[in-house]
């Protein structure tokens, strides 16, 4: 997962597509025009993913920049592992939205403090 989300801050879709299930791969990416700034990866957990699994699971938050707004982008993916190698398999998506606006936070988006609860109900409260 840490590669993977190296690869998309370098913009590197070689390797995102050679780490991708060959039959869910997309044939482009399209990264050459995106203009998002990675800045953060938390995992969040994993379920399997060891040396004598074939799968794996990987939940985690990743947060980007565009322009002045900060977004946080939740994801919980699914891994397989195929002669020995790990590939994307796809992944559900609990969150994905703005949550600041030049560095403040937004009121409805979740709190920064990983609380849960909403920035107004929690910390902006």
């Amino acid at each position: 997962m840490r590669s993977r989300f190296s690869a998309f801050q370098l913009r590197n879709s070689e390797y995102l597509q050679s780490t991708w299930d060959p039959v869910k791969r997309p044939k482009q990416l399209g990264l050459d025009q995106d203009e998002r700034t990675w800045s953060s990866l938390e995992v969040i957990k994993t379920i399997g993913g060891t040396e004598s699994d074939d799968r794996g699971v990987v939940e985690f938050k990743a947060k980007y920049e565009l322009g002045e707004d900060t977004y946080l982008f939740h994801e919980i993916s699914r891994f397989t592992r195929q002669d020995g190698r790990w590939f994307y398999l796809d992944g559900t998506f609990p969150f994905h939205g703005k949550i600041a606006h030049q560095g403040k936070p937004l009121r409805n988006a979740p709190c920064p403090c990983g609380s849960g609860k909403k920035y107004k109900k929690c910390c902006g409260g």
